[in-house]
Parts: structure tokens; C-alpha cells; sequence
């Protein structure tokens, strides 16, 4: 059984930014683009970095403890921003979205740019937690989430490179038999006693 890996946007925070963000990637700090930088206006362009620093000092921040409706509303005035800057809306797919959410379905071609660079102060960043970069202790808690889930019946390692996680081969059930609303759930409770310190 070949499985694909995955990565830590945690497939809680990863599914449920796939599903507002209605794209296919596994980094959902990303919503499924490049970080783009903001316009600037001047006669002389700043650096990638410099623009790039200045749009996430502006963007709105993720908690771990944040509930569901709270991101889903980072994620939809995200999403929005985008749609009424040119990105198409898949109605039909929209359509389909749990009624009074406000989520919709946006066409992942990545067009037209300016509108990435038109919402990039939008793009909700991900918990301080579950960033390397800015987590110490990111390394023992990702294996202690990994080691959470194990615990619930998944049968999963981590990848040799400690980027994500994939299932365990050759084994008949390797999710223990979490998947959907179970696996969301499981991933979401390992998430806070890993990383949220309970």
C-alpha cells in the first residue's frame, strides 16, 4: 500500500485550510500559493525579504487554541479578498459548502497574481508552534504528536527528512481506523497535547 506523507500544517490545520482555501497543497500556511510579496510604491523596489517581512507583520495569526469559527473567518476574509481581486469562484463547489459558513471554492490556477499580492496581508500565518523556524522544541513535539497518534491505533513514522509523517506499509488497516471527522479530531487533540502543552 503506497500512502503519500504527511506534512505538518497538521492535517487538521491543513484539511481545514484546504477546504476554505479549496486547494490541493499540503502547506497551508501558503493556502496553496507562494507567500507573494506586497506592491510597493516608490521609485525603488524593496527586497523580496524586506516586502515579504513587512506583509506578515500585518497578517492575521493563527492559535492553536483558536476554535473552528475563528479561523474560518481569517480563512474566508482571506478567500474573499481574493475572489473580489479576480481570483474565479467555483460556484457549483461553493455551492456544496456547509450553508452559513460563508466558505467558498476558489480556482487554484493562481491567477491572476495580483490578487496574491493584493491579499498577502490577508493569509492567516500558522501558530508560532508549529513553525521550526520559531519553535526550539518543534523537533521532540512533532515526535511526541507522532507518538500520539500511534497511541490512538495509527500505524505511522515520521519521514526520514522530519517533514511530515506517512503510514506505516504493509499493514491492513495503518489509520486504525481514523479517517473523516475521527482522524480531524485525533489530529486535532495530539496537535494540542503536543504542541499547546496539556
Amino acid at each position: 500500500m503506497t500512502n503519500a506523507p504527511r506534512r505538518l500544517g497538521l492535517a487538521a490545520l491543513t484539511l481545514f485550510a484546504t477546504v476554505l482555501a479549496g486547494c490541493g497543497g499540503e502547506k497551508s500556511d501558503a493556502g496553496g500559493t507562494a507567500d507573494v510579496a506586497s506592491l510597493a510604491t516608490g521609485s525603488a523596489a524593496p527586497s523580496a525579504s524586506a516586502t515579504a517581512a513587512a506583509a506578515a507583520a500585518g497578517r492575521p495569526q493563527l492559535r492553536l487554541d483558536m476554535n473552528e469559527d475563528e479561523k474560518q473567518r481569517l480563512w474566508n476574509a482571506y478567500n474573499y479578498c481574493l475572489r473580489d481581486h479576480g481570483v474565479r469562484e467555483i460556484k457549483e463547489r461553493s455551492a456544496a459548502t456547509p450553508k452559513g459558513s460563508g466558505m467558498i471554492s476558489l480556482d487554484q490556477s493562481g491567477e491572476p497574481k495580483a490578487a496574491y499580492v493584493a491579499c498577502a496581508d490577508k493569509l492567516p500565518l500558522q501558530p508560532p508552534e508549529l513553525d521550526e523556524e520559531k519553535n526550539p522544541n518543534y523537533v521532540i513535539q512533532w515526535n511526541d504528536y507522532v507518538q500520539c497518534l500511534r497511541g490512538r491505533g495509527m500505524k505511522i513514522h515520521s519521514l526520514p527528512d522530519g517533514s511530515g509523517w506517512t503510514y506505516d506499509d504493509g499493514v491492513a488497516d495503518p489509520s486504525g481506523g481514523l479517517d473523516g471527522a475521527a482522524l480531524s479530531k485525533a489530529e486535532h487533540e495530539c496537535t494540542m497535547e503536543a504542541f499547546g502543552g496539556r
